[in-house]
């Protein structure tokens, strides 16, 4: 019976292994990329994230897309709201067609941003899944900025399904926190910086969006999707980091909608213009742009993503 009990066990064994590569295959692989760090004394120790070779010859869409394209979805409300705070768990409220269009954003992309409520909330994973990807190509890299590392030991999915990670944070709220830092390892880094001037808030540390887009672009990182949540966005418009928004109102309306505190005349106090509209499902699809810069199919809107 010993002899049938090792090779029982030998077959689960390999059967768990086949699993977690089927996984990592239907996932676009994970963490197919190497980090070295930087030792350069005048900074800051930060780490070098480097796309694999098929990442970096694959193009993801016949139109290259590069800058901030931010995409948020509302309900039909005067407010802008972005949850139901009668809700006692996040749901999603736009169409099929929507939810769709946002997963080729998210393939388009080489980052996919979010703040830290937007991973307490939705326990996202913020990966390609409604649309197939590309042959070669990897799912994007997830950024969340967590300034307080307010996240840290949490269970949240996006840092245990072994795609790639890098969290933001400030060192300074850090420090004053104590907060023992996980060591960074091959899917999840942390890239420390310094406390932003935008806000002058010593209560609530936050971090620049300029900095944070031009530390992903040193990474390879040069289209990033900002996907909310509403205090990140209006962080990234005020920063005038934006270049192209993608703005989802359903035909719903929440009984106790979370306010976005923005609107129209926000977006185009920070420079940027709605260029047109679509029907995706019911829902309507704004496209908005910065002047001078055009729409990546402008003959089409609604054909990208």
């Amino acid at each position: 019976t010993k002899p049938q009990t090792m090779t029982m066990a030998l077959k689960l064994s390999l059967w768990a292994a086949l699993l977690s590569l089927a996984t990592a295959f239907m996932h676009g692989s994970s963490c197919q990329h190497t980090l070295k760090k930087n030792v350069d004394a005048k900074s800051e120790p930060s780490y070098v994230l480097k796309l694999s070779a098929s990442e970096e010859n694959n193009e993801q869409s016949t139109t290259k897309v590069t800058g901030v394209t931010l995409k948020m979805a509302f309900d039909s409300s005067p407010v802008w709201g972005v949850a139901d705070l009668s809700e006692t768990k996040s749901e999603r409220f736009t169409s099929p067609e929507s939810l769709d269009m946002v997963h080729r954003l998210r393939r388009d992309s080489s980052a996919v941003l979010v703040g830290r409520g937007t991973v307490e909330f939705d326990d996202c994973s913020l990966s390609v899944r409604r649309v197939e990807l590309g042959e070669g190509q990897e799912q994007p890299v997830r950024v969340i900025l967590d300034p307080s590392l307010s996240l840290v030991g949490g269970e949240y999915a996006i840092f245990n399904d072994g795609l790639r990670t890098i969290v933001y944070y400030s060192q300074s709220a850090a420090q004053a926190k104590d907060v023992s830092l996980p060591s960074s390892d091959d899917c999840v880094i942390f890239v420390p910086l310094a406390q932003s001037d935008d806000e002058k808030n010593d209560k609530i540390p936050s971090l620049s969006p300029s900095e944070i887009v031009q530390d992903l672009a040193t990474r390879g990182l040069t289209h990033i999707m900002v996907e909310g949540g509403p205090a990140t966005a209006r962080a990234f418009l005020h920063s005038g980091v934006v270049d192209r928004a993608i703005l989802v109102r359903a035909p719903v309306e929440f009984q106790e909608p979370v306010p976005a505190q923005m609107d129209k005349d926000t977006m185009k106090t920070y420079g940027l213009n709605m260029i047109g509209t679509t029907e995706m499902g019911g829902d309507v699809v704004e496209y908005w742009t910065r002047e001078g810069l055009e729409w990546p199919n402008p003959d089409d809107l609604s054909s990208w993503p």
